[in-house]
């Protein structure tokens, strides 16, 4: 027998502030960002040059708004990254001596903007990444696409193989060599003119999958060049897709994280009924709870 999603959870969404959640005068009102920390570090000039948003911190993790345009962890040693700039505000923050030691737990791409997790202590990155791995954290995405989706909601079945010459995802719709099976909850918000906006929750953690699946199902994220978009926004640093929501237990303490990211100003949408998200997140933890990934064309209206 299934179990309802508890009262308790219920409520943890709706004191979050919903209402109103796209709109400019009453968006995260009740929502705790407005007593984070904003991160600036100048050091080098320009070089670290970056506003980011801390959204929770302890002696175990750290938890940031990235902005679209700053990649998690560079490649290159000198590369501008949100590693490097946290790294450095936690040395000067705490006066540490040595190296600060962080591991990229919830990575986000390039162009994308929202909550990106890091452990700050080796166990607690192993713990999270157990978590993880047991499906036990929950993600919420905001994207806006090109094209109109035939379904409102559903879970789509999809294998990706990452093509490094090209460095981006091909998506195939049944299993073929070195493919791997990505999971991908979606749910319609508004359509507006050959546009929609969608919310999207991945079981898997494939590389580049929303953006591939989508993609590869014919409604390219707005601003995607790399999968697509015509569009261009901020000049090709960003793309209209938002790392929304994360939660997960926290690894040390009896407690439940819920991390919640502001959207950026150029992500401009209407005003966001909550009980649209309520209803996403009950049919993704009843789907989890019955432990069934056979996907289904449409699971609803």
């Amino acid at each position: 027998m299934i179990n309802p999603v508890s009262s308790l959870f219920i409520q943890q969404v709706l004191v979050k502030g919903f209402l109103d959640l796209f709109s400019s005068s009453l968006a995260w009102e009740r929502i705790s960002l407005r007593r984070s920390q904003t991160l600036i570090d100048s050091k080098r000039g320009n070089f670290y040059r970056r506003e980011v948003e801390i959204l929770y911190q302890d002696k175990y993790l750290i938890a940031v708004n990235k902005p679209a345009g700053l990649v998690v962890q560079g490649a290159k040693r000198q590369e501008e990254s949100l590693l490097i700039a946290l790294k450095s505000y936690l040395k000067e923050r705490e006066n540490k001596a040595g190296e600060v030691f962080l591991a990229v737990v919830h990575r986000l791409d390039k162009p994308v903007s929202g909550v990106c997790l890091l452990a700050r202590r080796s166990k607690c990155a192993a713990k999270l990444f157990k978590i993880m791995q047991e499906g036990l954290w929950e993600k919420v995405y905001v994207g806006k696409v090109e094209g109109i989706l035939k379904e409102k909601f559903g879970l789509w079945e999809d294998y990706l193989c990452y093509e490094a010459d090209a460095k981006r995802v091909q998506r195939f719709n049944r299993q073929v060599s070195a493919a791997k099976r990505a999971l991908t909850f979606f749910q319609v918000l508004e359509t507006e003119g050959k546009t929609t906006l969608l919310l999207l929750s991945p079981l898997t953690g494939r590389k580049h999958q929303l953006r591939a699946v989508l993609s590869g199902r014919g409604y390219p994220i707005i601003g995607d060049f790399r999968y697509g978009s015509k569009v261009r926004i901020l000049g090709g640093k960003a793309i209209l897709l938002h790392a929304l929501y994360l939660a997960l237990p926290h690894p040390y303490e009896e407690k439940r994280l819920e991390l919640w990211a502001d959207f950026p100003s150029y992500f401009r949408a209407k005003t966001l009924d909550k009980n649209l998200i309520i209803e996403f997140l009950y049919r993704i933890r009843l789907f989890k709870e019955r432990g069934n990934y056979v996907p289904s064309q449409n699971l609803g209206d």
